[in-house]
């Protein structure tokens, strides 16, 4: 690695020494993150096809840093301090740093989406998820991040006719749903529709078992998602 490379691992280490609490200085997450930007666009002068995609990041870097999982405990760490404005300066600067095939941007969009809620920017989450959905008509990530945004803005039609078309059958939660569902059960609760949500929250909780037996099995290969009961 590089001297740019080595600094940025210094301040990677720092942020789980604070996570642990034997690091006082929470800046360092930031400072890592934004050491982090400005390598990349600086490799970017030398290489413009230097990792265009964050999936490849890792990659570019000979595993050497594992970058991914720390982006994700970075967002992590800095959405559970509330720090909501610098969660989505990050989010926004990823989503500017790299290109995103169909749906690879679903969970960093997803989080923007909520970030935008908390900070009470609820008109702009609406028309986020909307674009969103706009340009990904069958994602149900963009779709339940728009229902969610809904419920913020009180607008609980609208909800009720995305989870309706996103889980018209209310009675079989699986992997690729259950996120809508988490949604749905919000959406009853909110409209105090007793019986519908009492169906998805059954649905769920069936799901939530069934996982729970099949990793519970003594036997079961949790490197083979295959044998998952769902795919």
């Amino acid at each position: 690695m590089n001297k740019n490379w080595k600094h940025f691992d210094r301040l990677k280490e720092k942020c789980y020494l604070n996570m642990i609490g034997a690091e006082k200085d929470a800046s360092c997450w930031t400072q890592a993150f934004e050491r982090l930007k400005e390598i990349i666009l600086e490799e970017r002068k030398a290489n413009p096809e230097f990792a265009p995609e964050l999936e490849q990041i890792d990659d570019a870097t000979d595993f050497a840093l594992d970058i991914q999982s720390w982006l994700e405990d970075c967002l992590d760490e800095i959405d559970m301090r509330e720090d909501y404005e610098t969660l989505l300066m990050m989010c926004d600067d990823l989503l500017d740093l790299f290109s995103w095939p169909e749906y690879t941007d679903s969970d960093i969009n997803f989080r923007k989406a909520i970030v935008l809620q908390n900070l009470n920017r609820t008109a702009e989450a609406v028309t986020f998820c909307e674009q969103w959905l706009d340009k990904e008509p069958v994602n149900i990530v963009a779709a339940t991040a728009k229902v969610y945004a809904l419920l913020s803005a009180k607008k609980y039609n609208e909800a009720g006719k995305l989870v309706d078309r996103f889980i018209p059958d209310k009675s079989e939660c699986d992997d690729d749903n259950e996120i809508m569902f988490a949604a749905a059960s919000k959406l009853y609760e909110f409209t105090g529709n007793k019986k519908a949500k009492k169906e998805v929250d059954t649905a769920t909780n069936k799901y939530d078992k069934m996982l729970e037996e099949y990793f519970s099995d003594p036997d079961y290969d949790f490197d083979d998602e295959d044998d998952l009961p769902f795919n």
